[in-house]
C-alpha cells in the first residue's frame, strides 16, 4: 500500500456540514463550540505573544526564553496533559497565542467526502475547542500527496488569523470569532483583490499554498508563496498582500524568464494573465520563461533591520533526470546528468525587497555538498533561519541534499557550509546512508554498495527536510555554552527506496555550532562517530530510548528550543527534549503509531510549539481519526504547607 492509498483510505464519507461562504461571516462554521470566557486576543499594534507564526518569529529562530521550562524541570512534563482528536491529521507546527492554540487540518473527516480542511482555536488551559472554520473543497483537486485542507502553520497578529490551504486561497479571520474577513485566490485569477493570475495549467497536481506567512516590521504587508513543484505546467510566484484587505501589492514570478537578467516584479508569465491588458501596474513577458517548477514552498524569512524577504525554492521542472531508465541492471547504469548547478531560481535561496519586490540577490545549493554526485531532486523545503552572530546577520538554511549553509545576510555570500549526513572516519560515504537503488526496482530498502548509489540518480530521502533552530548561547552557566544550530535529519519516512533514516549510524538532530558548523555535542569513538549522551535505558520499557534507537526514525521537523532544552519530534511518531550543552536526553513522550504501509510505516510530527510552559505538538498517526494534538504542560509549582 503506497502513501496515496494510505490516505485516502483515512478519509471518512460524512454528511456535509454547512460550510461559511467566501467573504461572509463564519461564526457557524462546522465544529464551532464554546467554552469558559476567553481571555482577551492582541490588540492591533500589540506584539503577539508566544508562537504566533512559524516558528516562533518573522526570522524563524524557533527560539523561546519566556517560558519555565529548563533542563532541570523538562522531565516533568510527563504525559500529555490532553491529547485531543481534531477531524484528520495535523501537518504543520501549531500557532499559539494569548492561552489558545491555532491548528490547520488536512483531510478533514467532516467535510463532505472528507475533501476539505479546518482551523481550529483550541483552549489551551482546558484542551476544549473552542471556534472552528471549515471549508469543503468538493471537486477540487488535492495536492501531489493527497492532501486536502491546509499543512501550514497560521499566522496571528492584530487581532486576526491568517493562514492559505492546498486549495490556493488565502484566507484571513477574525481573532476571536474565527468569523471571515477576507479571502483571496492565489490560484485563479481575483480581480477583486488585484490578483490577475490564473495558474491552473497542466491539470493536476494543482498550484496550492505550503508556505506559512510571513509579515513586515508593521505587520501591514504579508508574504506567501503558491505554486506547485512537481507540475512542469505550473508557474510559482511569490505574492505580497495587503494584511487589512487581502490586495495584492506585488507579485513576483520565481520561474526565471531570461538566462541574462532577473525578473522584476509585477513582470507576468502571458500564460498565466487571461485578460489582457492586465491591471495597472503589471507587465506581460511576451514568452515561456526558461524554467518551470521553482516552487516557494518553504515558509518565507524576514529580516527588518534590512527589510528583505528570504525564499526558498525548491527543484526545477523538468529535471535532469526525469525520465532515466536501467533495463538492464546487469549491465552499468547510463551517465547521468547533474543535478547542481541549475537552471534559474531553483534550488536556492531568493532575496526579495520587502517594499517593492525587486530581486536582492539570489544564491544556489553548491554541487560538492551533495553527500552522493547522484543526488536529485534536492530542493530546498525548510525556511531560512536569521540570526546575528558577532554583530553580524546570518542566514542558516538546510538542505535535501544533506547539508547546512551559512550565508551573510546583507551581501548574500556563502559563509560556511557543512554535509550532517555521517560520514566513515576516512571521508568515505555509509552505503546504507542516502542509497539509490534501480527506480525501477520494486524492491524495498534494497542493500546498495557506493558504487551504484553514487552511478545511479534519485532523490537524497536522508536529509533535511525543515528549519533549524537557533540557540543564542548564553554565559550564565559555570561554562559557557556557544550560539548553536538544529537541524533536524531523516526525512520523510514513505519511500520504498530509502524508509527512514540509517538509524544505526544517523543522529535525527544535529546540533552545530552556529559559526563554525562543527558537532558541539560529544562524540563516541566509534566509526562513524555517535552523539554520546541522547540515548539511555528506560528501565520501564526495557530498551533503550532516543537517537539511533528505533529503526528508521527520522526527523521531518523543526527543532524548537526553549531557555537551555531543545525539542525535536520524529517520525515514530514521538517528541523529545535534550539539553542544549551536551545532547543528553531529559523527556520524551510517544504520541502515536505510525499507519501500516508497504515499507512498514508512515506517519510524523513536524515540530512543536511553545507557549508559557506549554508545549504542543500535532502529527499524523495511526488509527483514531488519522491525527492527534497533544498539549504537555509543567507541573504547577507546589504551595509549601503553613
Amino acid at each position: 500500500m503506497d502513501k496515496k492509498t494510505e490516505i485516502a483510505l483515512l478519509k471518512r464519507r460524512n454528511a456535509p456540514p454547512p460550510v461559511p461562504t467566501p467573504d461572509a461571516p463564519a461564526s457557524s462554521a462546522p465544529g464551532a463550540s464554546t467554552s469558559a470566557p476567553a481571555p482577551p486576543s492582541s490588540a492591533a499594534g500589540q506584539t503577539p505573544s508566544g508562537w504566533w507564526t512559524y516558528h516562533g518569529d518573522p526570522e524563524h529562530t524557533g527560539f523561546v526564553s519566556d517560558s519555565d521550562i529548563n533542563s532541570s524541570n523538562v522531565g516533568t512534563l510527563g504525559t500529555a496533559l490532553y491529547s485531543l482528536q481534531l477531524g484528520g491529521p495535523i501537518l504543520s507546527v501549531p500557532a499559539v497565542v494569548d492561552g489558545f492554540i491555532y491548528v490547520g487540518v488536512a483531510n478533514y473527516h467532516a467535510a463532505q467526502g472528507g475533501n476539505g480542511g479546518a482551523l481550529h482555536k483550541i483552549d489551551i488551559q482546558t484542551g476544549q475547542i473552542v471556534k472552528t472554520f471549515a471549508w469543503d473543497l468538493l471537486t477540487d483537486p488535492e495536492d501531489t500527496h493527497s492532501f486536502t485542507g491546509m499543512g501550514m502553520t497560521p499566522a496571528i497578529i492584530n487581532g486576526r488569523v491568517y493562514f492559505g490551504a492546498f486549495n490556493g486561497k488565502f484566507y484571513c479571520l477574525d481573532q476571536e470569532t474565527l468569523e471571515m474577513q477576507w479571502i483571496t485566490d492565489l490560484r485563479n485569477q481575483d480581480l477583486k483583490h488585484n490578483q490577475p493570475i490564473s495558474n491552473v495549467a497542466g491539470g493536476r497536481p494543482a498550484a496550492v499554498i505550503w508556505s506559512s506567512p510571513v509579515f513586515n516590521a508593521d505587520a501591514t504587508e504579508l508574504y506567501v508563496g503558491c505554486g506547485e513543484g512537481e507540475n512542469p505546467s505550473l508557474y510559482s510566484f511569490v505574492f505580497c498582500l495587503d494584511a487589512a484587505t487581502g490586495n495584492v501589492s506585488w507579485i513576483y514570478c520565481t520561474n526565471k524568464f531570461s538566462h541574462d537578467a532577473d525578473n522584476q516584479p509585477n513582470m507576468l508569465p502571458q500564460n498565466a494573465v487571461q485578460i489582457l491588458p492586465p491591471p495597472t501596474g503589471y507587465t506581460i513577458f511576451p514568452g515561456e520563461p526558461i524554467v518551470m517548477g521553482c516552487s516557494v514552498w518553504g515558509a518565507i524569512a524576514y529580516d527588518k533591520d534590512l527589510n528583505r524577504l528570504y525564499c526558498p525554492t525548491g527543484n526545477q521542472q523538468p529535471e535532469p533526470n526525469a525520465n532515466w531508465t536501467w533495463s538492464d541492471p546487469t549491465q552499468p547504469p547510463p551517465p547521468f546528468a547533474p543535478e547542481l548547478p541549475s537552471i534559474g531560481y531553483s534550488n536556492g535561496l531568493l532575496a526579495l525587497d520587502a517594499d517593492t519586490g525587486a530581486n536582492m540577490g539570489f544564491w544556489q545549493v553548491l554541487p560538492e555538498s551533495n553527500y552522493r554526485p547522484s543526488d536529485g531532486d534536492i530542493d530546498i523545503g525548510s525556511s531560512p533561519t536569521i540570526f546575528t552572530l558577532d554583530g553580524e546577520k546570518m542566514i542558516a538554511i538546510a538542505c535535501k541534499n544533506g547539508s547546512v549553509f551559512t550565508l551573510d545576510a546583507g551581501f548574500f555570500q556563502l559563509l560556511k557550509w557543512r554535509q550532517l549526513l555521517p560520514r566513515m572516519q576516512d571521508g568515505t560515504n555509509i552505503p546504507t546512508v542516502d542509497p539509490h537503488p534501480n527506480p525501477a526496482s520494486p524492491e524495498i530498502n534494497p542493500h546498495m554498495t557506493n558504487e551504484l548509489s553514487d552511478a545511479i540518480p534519485n532523490e537524497n530521502y536522508s536529509g533535511a527536510f525543515n528549519t533549524a533552530a537557533y540557540y543564542p548561547g548564553s554565559q550564565d552557566n559555570p561554562q559557557t555554552i556557544t550560539p548553536r544550530l538544529f537541524v533536524a535529519l531523516g526525512g520523510p519516512n514513505y519511500h520504498s527506496a530509502s524508509p527512514g533514516i540509517d538509524s544505526d549510524t544517523t543522529p535525527f538532530m544535529r546540533a552545530v555550532d552556529a559559526d563554525t558548523l562543527v558537532d558541539v555535542w560529544p562524540l563516541d569513538n566509534g566509526d562513524p562517530q555517535r552523539y554520546l549522551n541522547t540515548q539511555h535505558m528506560d528501565t520501564a520499557q526495557g530498551m533503550q530510548v532516543g537517537m539511533y534507537s528505533n529503526a528508521g526514525e527520522s526527523g521531518l521537523s523543526s527543532p524548537a528550543v526553549v531557555n537551555d532544552v531543545v525539542f525535536c519530534t520524529t517520525s515514530k511518531i514521538s517528541i523529545y527534549a535534550f539539553d542544549v550543552r551536551d545532547g543528553t536526553l531529559l523527556w520524551m513522550d510517544d504520541m502515536g503509531m505510525q499507519t501500516d504501509g508497504y515499507n512498514g510505516g508512515y506517519g510524523y510530527c513536524l515540530g512543536a510549539a511553545i507557549w508559557k510552559n506549554y508545549v504542543v505538538a500535532g502529527g499524523l498517526i495511526a488509527g483514531l481519526d488519522g491525527g492527534i494534538l497533544n498539549i504537555y504542560r509543567l507541573p504547577a509549582p507546589q504551595t509549601p504547607p503553613g
